[in-house]
């Protein structure tokens, strides 16, 4: 009985330990949110600038008016602190919930997460309560538009105008991704059985505006899935007649250039393209079909006035031909054939491209319809740095509810601001600001460092990397700075992109 007694004490004294500790905890978190940093963090300010006060000051009003699942009662944390919590994820390349478990357990994490999200709350959420929000959030009219109301306020903003091509259409690459893979049968995916065991298969079809200097951002997704209503495995052919339903839906105006692979060479989509108005080039392979493949190879060998003999760079010889009004199912098109002789190191590499277009080729555009052509690579570049470049697209992140369509949102949305980030001159004109307010008296030789920093923010880290590795840390130990809070402290700054 007495050692009984002894014990409840123990667990008593181990609860009031706990809720001092707590207190404690909340005292240092409202010291920590009004306490004024004392070096300034040009990271984080660019992060600020980037993503609400330049690029979209209305971000934070989208989030408001996004509609909220949960009982109004039962809400701890609003849905903007958590939208945040989840988009730092993968923003800090942290690659699972766990690891995010981790980085958010700093003062200044929590100072900045309040000043980003705009919300008032008296700690940081959880890893666990992020993940049950974006389980129970549906996408539909919420996080799925997110990406492309982003894409749209840079059109209008005119940020993407000299990523238009020749025409003034902008490339949109269409092509699939797997995301992850789970033994067993699920719903809403694709079954495969290998080594007569069964495996469920996610993917998604995505539409990116990508450019010719690499850059790719997503305007609009759709997910490969088995519907509950049919026994019938679903496809990318038939995702992409859904996906063609909502880039019209949403983007009725914009002019779109749309650049497929051999898939897609069928009548269906060359009508779709033809009554929406979209160009198009789709990569026509040797065995696709064959019919046309060797009437426009034969077409272009007949006329050599239809040929033209182009050097895009040293070492790399193009022989561009083309063929006229060639037709299929019913639909008309023309035909491109770029041939390509590579000398490099190890030898001589000879290519050959074959697309079908609506654009009519001539000696003067053919060699840029060839270049708009091979910017399909960027959309498969864009898959693998998002797989293996830090934000782990493969990871399983929460397949309940509806969590693994949100994830993929954040992801897409995190990668559009990486992009803006790295390509803008913002960090070093910051940095310029930070020193310039911190050494008022300027000696020389700081003013010597000063013409000497690098003009763009990738020439300053060098790497992707490094700057996510910096961006993450200062996030977690150092305060967001009134400079970056309040335009009038930094002045007016005027960001370009790097197009090199």
């Amino acid at each position: 009985m007495g050692k009984r007694i002894q014990k409840n004490q123990k667990t008593v004294k181990g609860n009031r330990h706990d809720e001092r500790t707590n207190n404690k905890t909340a005292r240092k978190n409202k010291a920590g949110r009004k306490q004024k940093p004392q070096v300034p963090e040009p990271v984080i300010a660019d992060l600020i600038k980037i993503l609400r006060d330049h690029y979209f000051p209305d971000f934070n009003d989208w989030l408001g008016c996004l509609p909220d699942p949960r009982l109004e009662q039962r809400i701890v944390y609003s849905k903007e602190h958590l939208f945040y919590m989840g988009m730092n994820m993968f923003l800090f390349h942290c690659g699972s919930r766990n690891q995010l478990e981790s980085e958010r357990k700093t003062i200044a994490f929590f100072h900045n997460l309040l000043v980003l999200s705009n919300s008032d709350e008296e700690q940081v959420a959880t890893a666990g309560a992020m993940a049950n929000f974006m389980e129970i959030m549906d996408p539909a009219g919420s996080f799925e538009l997110l990406p492309g109301k982003m894409v749209e306020r840079l059109i209008r903003s005119r940020v993407l105008d000299k990523y238009r091509n020749s025409n003034g259409e902008f490339l949109v690459a269409i092509d699939g991704v797997h995301l992850f893979t789970r033994k067993g049968v699920y719903e809403k995916s694709t079954k495969k059985t290998i080594n007569g065991e069964e495996y469920s298969y996610y993917y998604a079809l995505e539409a990116k505006i990508v450019t010719e200097d690499g850059m790719g951002i997503s305007l609009a997704t759709v997910f490969i899935e088995t519907e509950k209503e049919y026994d019938k495995e679903d496809c990318e052919l038939n995702a992409f007649y859904r996906l063609a339903i909502i880039l019209k839906e949403r983007f009725p105006r914009l002019s779109l250039c749309l650049l497929l692979d051999g898939l897609y060479a069928n009548q269906n989509v060359l009508r779709i393209c033809s009554n929406n108005r979209w160009a198009h080039f789709i990569m026509l392979k040797k065995g696709s079909v064959p019919s046309i493949f060797n009437a426009a190879t034969e077409q272009a060998r007949n006329n050599l006035s239809q040929s033209v003999d182009y050097n895009p760079e040293k070492g790399v010889f193009q022989h561009i031909s083309w063929a006229f009004n060639m037709r299929h199912e019913g639909n008309h098109f023309h035909v491109l054939i770029c041939e390509e002789t590579k000398i490099t190191e190890s030898g001589i590499e000879k290519k050959k491209f074959v697309w079908l277009t609506d654009t009519r080729p001539n000696r003067d555009n053919a060699p840029q319809l060839a270049r708009e052509a091979r910017c399909r690579w960027v959309v498969e570049e864009m898959f693998n740095i998002q797989k293996n470049g830090g934000y782990e697209l493969k990871h399983n992140y929460g397949t309940v509810g509806f969590a693994m369509y949100n994830y993929y949102y954040l992801l897409q949305i995190a990668h559009l601001i990486h992009q803006l980030m790295v390509r803008s001159d913002l960090f070093p004109k910051l940095q310029r600001k930070f020193i310039c307010h911190k050494f008022r008296d300027m000696p020389l030789q700081m003013k010597i460092f000063l013409k000497l920093m690098a003009e763009s923010t990738l020439k300053h880290f060098c790497t992707i990397k490094n700057f996510v590795k910096r961006l993450c840390e200062s996030f977690r130990t150092q305060y967001i700075s009134e400079m970056a809070i309040k335009p009038k402290l930094l002045g007016k700054i005027q960001i370009r992109l790097d197009s090199s």
